[in-house]
């Protein structure tokens, strides 16, 4: 399968696991092109409906590969977004408890989940969302962030964005394996292992993880909780593909997860209590890649499930979710400026909760023409009809620009609509739900730029906006839920940059400046007015490194009132055993700060962790 091809089927998947793991590797390393070195460009799989250069896209994009998610150190996925420009986590406790991301102030339900092109937003939950909470780095091979409004692109849920995941997959001939042990603070012991195998026509992955800790209280200790909360999970991902000829593909990838959390009542007030919430995830998807001429073709299916096992307060409930989707895209270069990309969506979302099932269908057909209007001027237009069977018909369009004004500066700005469609709960609930509801609307907007610094690192700064209509919200008059007047708003600025200090150190950092108000003028809840990260990188030899980062977070509002400022320090210190295997020293929280991201909930306290990663 050559490049253009791997790229073109692999946007088709939003993240299909071989290809995705090996684009890292393409955007840094040298290939010969007549005998001369060529750098390839990082690509990004999900800013528009076919690959494009990162630096092309009009879009803001973050992208994280595992060398990344390895020098930063988390064990869940929440907290390694949680250093990343405009994305912030908050979790109802320790590991595996409710753990939700905002992307520039917007909350979960308006941002779209994907694991190996899976959409895993869970239909049961109140709002259709992914609860990060159980979700573990150890399979991870890379992460994008597409921020802003994609709702053209990728319908209900993306008003905010896209978070895609890929899990680690086959890049190097041959079979190859990989592990990580690790042991530390609360009792905690994590283990990964991923067996990969590459031939001349085929790529499989199998990855393997488990984790158990005794935890820290989910009511805060300073609150006099004295009662640990433990969690455990385990998660199996599977991803294949096999040439079946010259110009067809074929594929599958596919999770499992079991997550056990124990937590505490929030009734009559928050407190130590036996509560506790388990759960059960899983995901398939097959896909087609089928080239007929200038072409290309992807046909898949998918099928998602979440079951549910909470018991809250002494209220228990066994909520189910299940989402099946089919998905056909076509992608076409009509010349070297114009390409074109059209397809569209069939999806059932499910929802089971005490013997009622509740369900809607929805249907969409999406295209999109992206042009080079100039040698250094790249042009996206998108738009996506979807007609859902319980409220109707939406229209989404975006339009997206990038000009690389010189060889050092890149402007651009994206503006466009978006919606996000009442949940199955929201509707249905037996003693919650309004039938009448309809869509939320939205329109956001962002310009930025990027200037390329002479010693290889960089600096950008972009302002964004996003205004919501008819926001669905609880009602405490009425018991249920309903369409608040107005428009609820976000708007900000995003500062990130990275240098080399001197040829052993590198810093990088980011700063986000949040404006987030519902349409009573309230500041939306745990959102950080103001959040800062910092990373310091070192080599301390040529067989040991270092890594130091700062996450500050302040103008943070939960329950009608401001949490107090924070600073949080992490630090971790790796060396080279052999030539295979590598071991670490990773202490959290190293100052011992007590804070809070949730009113009332904990955090975790100075923290030590140890471990051993080796690839062989």
């Amino acid at each position: 399968m050559n490049l253009r091809r791997a790229l073109a089927a692999s946007t088709a998947l939003v993240t299909i696991t071989a290809t995705l793991s090996a684009l890292p590797a393409l955007a840094q390393d040298a290939i010969t092109v007549s005998g001369q070195p060529y750098v390839l460009p990082e690509i990004t799989l999900i800013a528009n409906q076919s690959p494009e250069e990162l630096g092309r896209t009009g879009a803001t994009v973050e992208v994280a590969t595992r060398e990344d998610i390895e020098r930063e150190g988390s064990i869940s996925v929440s907290d390694y977004l949680n250093t990343l420009p405009g994305v912030s986590a908050t979790s109802n406790g320790g590991f595996g408890t409710l753990s939700y991301v905002r992307l520039r102030g917007l909350p979960t339900q308006y941002v779209r989940v994907t694991i190996d092109g899976i959409d895993v937003s869970d239909p049961s939950a109140p709002q259709f969302n992914f609860n990060f909470g159980g979700l573990m780095t150890g399979d991870v091979g890379r992460i994008e962030v597409l921020k802003g409004p994609q709702s053209a692109l990728y319908g209900s849920e993306a008003i905010g964005g896209v978070i895609a995941i890929s899990t680690l997959g086959a890049v190097d001939p041959g079979t190859h394996q990989r592990a990580n042990l690790e042991y530390g603070s609360y009792a905690t012991r994590r283990a990964a292992y991923t067996l990969t195998n590459a031939g001349d026509r085929h790529a499989v992955a199998l990855s393997l993880q488990a984790l158990e800790t005794n935890g820290f209280s989910a009511a805060d200790e300073n609150d006099g909780n004295t009662e640990a909360d433990g969690a455990s999970a385990r998660r199996v991902s599977l991803s294949g593909r096999f040439d079946a000829t010259e110009t067809l593909t074929l594929g599958v990838a596919g999770f499992w997860q079991k997550t056990e959390v124990e937590t505490d009542t929030t009734f009559p007030s928050l407190q130590d209590a036996d509560d506790f919430s388990n759960g059960i995830s899983r995901g398939l998807r097959a896909y087609a890649e089928l080239e007929t001429g200038a072409v290309e073709h992807t046909f898949s299916a998918a099928l998602s499930q979440t079951d549910r096992e909470e018991n809250y307060g002494g209220f228990a409930s066994r909520p189910e979710g299940e989402r099946r989707e089919v998905d056909y895209k076509g992608v076409a270069d009509v010349n070297d400026r114009v390409t074109l990309a059209w397809g569209g969506t069939h999806s059932r979302e499910e929802y089971a909760s005490g013997g009622v099932t509740n369900d809607y269908i929805n249907n969409a057909a999406f295209s999109e023409v992206r042009f080079a209007a100039a040698p250094d001027l790249d042009v996206a237009l998108s738009a996506r009809h979807d007609h859902n069977s319980q409220f109707g018909s939406e229209t989404t369009g975006r339009l997206a620009v990038a000009w690389r004004a010189t060889p050092e500066w890149t402007i651009r700005g994206q503006y466009g609509t978006g919606y996000r469609a009442p949940s199955l709960y929201e509707l249905y609930d037996s003693f919650s739900g309004n039938e009448n509801l309809q869509p939320e609307t939205s329109r956001g907007a962002e310009i930025g730029a990027e200037y390329a610094l002479p010693n290889g690192g960089h600096i950008r700064g972009t302002l964004f906006e996003n205004r919501i209509t008819d926001l669905i919200d609880y009602s405490f008059t009425t018991f249920a839920y309903v369409q608040i007047p107005g428009e609820t708003k976000t708007r900000g600025v995003e500062l990130a940059g990275e240098t080399p200090l001197t040829d052993r150190l590198t810093l990088a950092g980011n700063f986000t400046y949040t404006d987030a108000d519902n349409a009573a003028g309230e500041p939306l809840a745990r959102v950080p007015a103001r959040a800062l990260n910092l990373q310091l990188d070192g080599d301390i030899t040529e067989r040991s490194r270092f890594g130091v980062s700062l996450r500050h977070a302040s103008g943070t509002f939960d329950g009608g009132s401001e949490l107090p400022t924070y600073t949080v320090v992490d630090t971790q210190i790796e060396y080279d055993i052999t030539d295979q295997a590598t071991g670490y020293l990773r202490i959290e929280n190293l100052l011992d700060e007590e804070y809070q991201v949730i009113r009332g909930y904990g955090t975790s306290d100075r923290a030590i962790y140890a471990g051993l990663r080796a690839n062989f």
